[in-house]
């Protein structure tokens, strides 16, 4: 009795056939489509060189695309596949470019649509009533004890900054604007909080669900996991999420959308209270605000976000600075400490914080950066042994001023 034998084109066929099914449905997530189209491409190739590899195995297998092509008997054949070939392209290139109802995907991303209901931490959370517990527990606490309420809330702030800064600034940054280390190695690029069409938009429930679920918690139309969040519900605890997010609005200056107008109206009148003293802060206030978690409370640049970088912020202890325009050894310039600060230092994680801070509030943190000197370089010379603490800090504020500069001429400028 004669086998059944399946012929090398057909074999072909099946093996692409098969292959487009297991790529597509097979192993969730599903691929995005261009990754599944570099994928038949090499299962194709693949094929091509397995039937062309052997002389007899390429002649069967060209058989019927011959036949087909030369015999004129397959007249009707040929035509068929002069309109359907075309037709099943033009009909896929118009579902790609037709107009849609729908919202981009990006956008999607942004303000994706919540489910009811999202589970972490071993249970299950309705997100139409879920409140921020560590903001109500605040509010509770203003309206009998309003200094044990404020220190509560600054509590909270404080441990959702050290959160932040230890686990989410390397993809949104220290300013909070989406540029962090790690941010153009991704596409879609993480969430700008700076943005004031994004997280003011937001209930405090949904960053919950953004949060706790990362990108593989995004509906069906983010699929295939369009967002490189972590499912930070794995690494954090419940009350880091929440702190983190009221480390957000605080820091960003902005309320999030409470539907309870009294609620609403509380929490804006601290964030209101908040504003009103931060444009104040100078010195050693704003290095507390702005830049201790990377430098260190003592200036020695060992902060709480300063494990992971490389290199590794500038030790101000040492009085040791490579940025500046100032002649060999000398320390820099008050103006190249300046516009370190305002414009930051490409290739490093030091950004520029002209955006918030202004010009006066920068010099101001001229000498604190003087300040936490233990080596002597910034006192003047004839400085007393009296004016020094017992960490070797200089306690007055006449700091040493370097005004020479560099001369150009003559310099070899680097080549482009």
């Amino acid at each position: 009795m004669k086998s059944f034998r399946i012929p090398a084109f057909w074999q072909a066929v099946l093996v692409i056939v098969v292959a487009y099914l297991v790529f597509d449905s097979a192993f969730p997530p599903l691929l995005p489509k261009t990754l599944m189209i570099q994928y038949m491409i090499i299962t194709i190739i693949g094929v091509l060189l397995y039937f062309s590899f052997d002389d007899a195995r390429w002649t069967e297998f060209q058989a019927p695309v011959l036949a087909t092509l030369r015999n004129d008997n397959l007249m009707v054949v040929r035509w068929a596949l002069l309109i359907i070939i075309p037709a099943i392209i033009g009909y896929t290139v118009y579902g790609m470019v037709k107009p849609s109802n729908e919202a981009p995907v990006e956008l999607r991303q942004v303000h994706p649509a919540p489910p009811a209901s999202v589970k972490a931490y071993g249970k299950s959370f309705d997100l139409a009533s879920l409140e921020n517990p560590i903001r109500e527990e605040i509010i509770k606490t203003l309206s009998s004890d309003k200094e044990t309420g404020w220190k509560k809330y600054k509590e909270a702030v404080s441990a959702g900054r050290d959160v932040y800064y230890q686990n989410c600034f390397y993809c949104h940054g220290d300013l909070l604007n989406g540029q962090g280390h790690y941010a153009q190695g991704f596409n879609p690029q993480p969430i700008n909080f700076q943005d004031p069409t994004i997280i003011p938009q937001l209930q405090e429930s949904f960053l919950f669900w953004r949060i706790t679920t990362g990108g593989p918690g995004l509906p069906k139309e983010g699929t295939p996991w369009n967002s490189a969040m972590p499912v930070w519900h794995e690494m954090l605890s419940e009350e880091d999420v929440w702190n983190v997010i009221t480390f957000l609005f605080d820091y960003n200056g902005q309320v999030p959308r409470i539907w309870d107008p009294a609620v609403s109206k509380q929490v804006t009148g601290m964030k209101d209270q908040v504003l009103a003293q931060r444009k104040q802060i100078q010195g050693q206030e704003l290095y507390e605000f702005r830049c201790q978690v990377c430098h260190g409370e003592q200036g020695a640049g060992d902060g709480i976000a300063a494990e992971h970088m490389y290199p590794k912020p500038r030790d101000f202890s040492l009085a040791l600075f490579k940025y500046k325009t100032s002649p060999g050894t000398e320390l820099p310039r008050d103006e190249d400490l300046f516009n370190t600060i305002k414009f930051g230092l490409t290739g490093t994680a030091m950004p520029g914080w002209g955006p918030l801070m202004s010009d006066e509030q920068i010099r101001s943190l001229i000498p604190v950066i003087k300040r936490f000197d233990i080596t002597s370089a910034w006192p003047p010379e004839e400085a007393d042994e009296d004016a020094f603490d017992d960490d070797g800090h200089y306690t007055k504020d006449d700091f040493r001023k370097i005004t020479d500069v560099e001369p150009l001429t003559g310099q070899i400028p680097y080549s482009r």
